[in-house]
């Protein structure tokens, strides 16, 4: 059977999710650890390996395009306009709710394949009001905030200079203590998924007739669409999000098979679901309003310089840090 162009780039997908999963899970991939290890430990491992994970994709995506082999005028995360407050207010929300739900998109999905029930939860709470945001009840709303905080752009990315600096100063972090060497390696591996991820949809996907969406990871949209998917699916049709979130849970399902670290785990008290939840629903709301989660912002976005996710990152990470250091204060005087 072949496949049309759908097909192909749905399967390329499917394919770049299993890597993904499968080195998240072994690794422990995830920004909300990223942040808490830099609030928490000296050498902050995990910061480290998405830091690599941002510099490689960048200089792979930028490469691709320098060299004119990758067109990002039409990517999702290039808009000709900025929609600065979304930026600001949705990465604050996300990073919020990351830090109550455990983890971002991604990682909720990595954490179910090892039978977390509490992340099952979230992620559809999460899927299901990203999706309410952007075609549903909470969409006026999402209109409204655009129509008030939306710049127009005199270009659609920023200087190739920032792009440099920041591979620098990154760099430079990055090599400044040493860390275990799975986190760099992951984070290489994750940061090349993301050129991987333009190559199906950008070229892969160039279709005169039907042309495919110019994205790569990312799982905001994704997450809602492969909910609609599952309850629609005779009249819906396969895309690169929903492929990737599937593949994300094939590669945990098979890392979790190989190390044999399946368990149940749900909610302690009835109140731990509601601080899920609405971590969950602010993850939705916020990454709508940022054009993306984690991934989607501050691998796919930076790597392809991308105005919105240079503010939405930042926000997503400042939040993410008040948040643990308000709940760790919060725990500290109940046990006094």
């Amino acid at each position: 059977m072949t496949l049309d162009t759908n097909g192909q780039v749905a399967l390329a997908a499917f394919a770049i999710g299993i890597a993904f999963g499968a080195i998240a899970r072994w690794s422990g991939f995830c920004m909300r650890g990223a942040v808490e290890d830099a609030l928490t430990t000296p050498n902050a491992p995990r910061l480290r390996g998405f830091l690599t994970a941002m510099v490689v994709a960048l200089i792979v995506v930028q490469a691709l395009v320098w060299t004119g082999r990758l067109d990002l005028s039409k990517a999702v995360v290039l808009p000709t306009t900025l929609f600065w407050g979304g930026a600001l207010l949705g990465g604050a929300m996300f990073g919020v709710g990351m830090t109550l739900t455990g983890g971002c998109g991604t990682r909720l999905l990595v954490l179910s394949a090892g039978g977390n029930l509490r992340s099952v939860v979230s992620f559809l709470v999460f899927a299901l009001v990203a999706y309410a945001t952007i075609r549903g009840v909470l969409a006026p709303a999402r209109s409204s905030l655009s129509a008030a905080t939306t710049i127009a752009l005199a270009r659609q990315t920023l200087p190739l200079a920032v792009g440099a600096a920041f591979v620098v100063l990154a760099l430079g972090f990055v090599v400044w203590k040493r860390v275990p060497a799975k986190h760099l390696i992951a984070g290489a591996l994750i940061g090349l998924l993301v050129p991987a991820g333009y190559l199906a949809t950008g070229v892969l996907g160039a279709d005169d007739f039907e042309p495919v969406t110019v994205e790569s990871v990312n799982v905001t949209r994704g997450g809602g669409d492969a909910l609609v998917y599952l309850l629609t699916f005779t009249g819906a049709k396969l895309n690169f999000g929903i492929a990737f979130v599937a593949g994300i849970l094939v590669g945990a399902l098979a890392v979790v098979a190989v190390t044999r670290d399946f368990k149940l785990v749900g909610f302690e008290q009835p109140v731990d679901m509601l601080r899920y939840a609405g971590g969950a629903a602010l993850m939705g709301a916020g990454g709508v309003l940022a054009l993306g989660c984690t991934v989607g912002n501050g691998l796919t976005g930076v790597a392809s310089l991308a105005p919105t996710s240079f503010i939405a990152v930042p926000a997503m990470v400042l939040a993410a840090a008040a948040t643990m250091k308000w709940r760790q204060k919060r725990n500290q005087r109940k046990r006094a």
